[in-house]
């Protein structure tokens, strides 16, 4: 085993191709002798001896985590931020014709879209459009060198924040958004969703029936209820869970010892 952490400690050696093919070539469902192989590629590992399917997971974690710079870094620290909180969070909400990384419910909803080092700003303008019309209070999440480029795009209220070496920088605080569109919160709900909380699936009904700010309150309760049994098991099992593969935990709610063990 002491063979194998050595290694750990090469990777901050590791070239930025190395890094890429690592993050290209890992699928946490691959089974040891995938995972071996990839390992012996990059790190030029060849002794597994008293080596888990954990730790071979670890090390990939661990790596693409620290060197890699893609979205689940975030996503990680965004769970990090909200995990001991009393909050209901979810990933990637479907949001109109977006979908967005991140949301986090409590007596306010919150949105947070997330722009790496690796992505790009070409959809930015579309996301903020379609997430400042259902949550109260909106965030950018991103890679500091897209900070200036990043305030051209977004309106005034959203805030902006960047994560370095795991602590959160807060470069701009939000304001609460007050341009709320309930149609566009009540195309939200699935028709199930519409009956058990309205008695009713048509939309202009409710609208007539309901104050804007009923809709909203409604809004964040099913946001709530609909996501809760996720993030549950994932604050229960978080302990057991690599920081890179919180969202498929989410999403599956699979036990993580099937995975990493099995």
């Amino acid at each position: 085993m002491s063979n194998f952490f050595v290694h750990t400690f090469n990777i901050e050696k590791l070239n930025h191709d190395e890094v890429i093919s690592l993050a290209r070539s890992y699928n946490l469902l691959d089974y040891t002798p995938k995972l071996k192989n990839i390992i012996t590629n990059i790190f030029g590992i060849t002794d597994y001896n008293g080596i888990t399917k954990y730790d071979l997971h670890k090390l990939i974690s661990d790596t693409l985590l620290l060197r890699y710079k893609g979205e689940s870094s975030f996503k990680s620290q965004l769970v990090e931020e909200f995990i001991s909180k009393n909050v209901i969070a979810a990933f990637e909400m479907k949001v109109n014709s977006s979908r967005v990384d991140f949301i986090a419910i409590n007596g306010d909803s919150k949105s947070f879209e997330i722009k790496s080092e690796l992505d790009n700003l070409s959809k930015l303008s579309k996301q903020i459009n379609d997430y400042t019309k259902v949550f109260e209070y909106n965030h950018i999440v991103i890679d500091i060198k897209h900070y200036d480029k990043s305030l051209k795009i977004i309106p005034n209220e959203y805030g902006i924040w960047s994560f370095e070496k795991g602590k959160k920088i807060v470069l701009r605080k939000p304001t609460k958004n007050e341009n709320i569109n309930s149609l566009l919160q009540l195309n939200l709900f699935t028709k199930k969703e519409l009956i058990n909380y309205f008695n009713s699936s048509d939309v202009i009904e409710i609208l007539k029936s309901y104050s804007n700010k009923q809709i909203n309150n409604i809004f964040k309760l099913m946001l709530k209820n609909r996501y809760s049994k996720r993030w549950s098991f994932l604050t229960k099992n978080k302990s057991e869970i690599l920081p890179l593969d919180y969202q498929f935990f989410f999403n599956s709610n699979i036990i993580p010892n099937v995975i990493y063990n099995s």
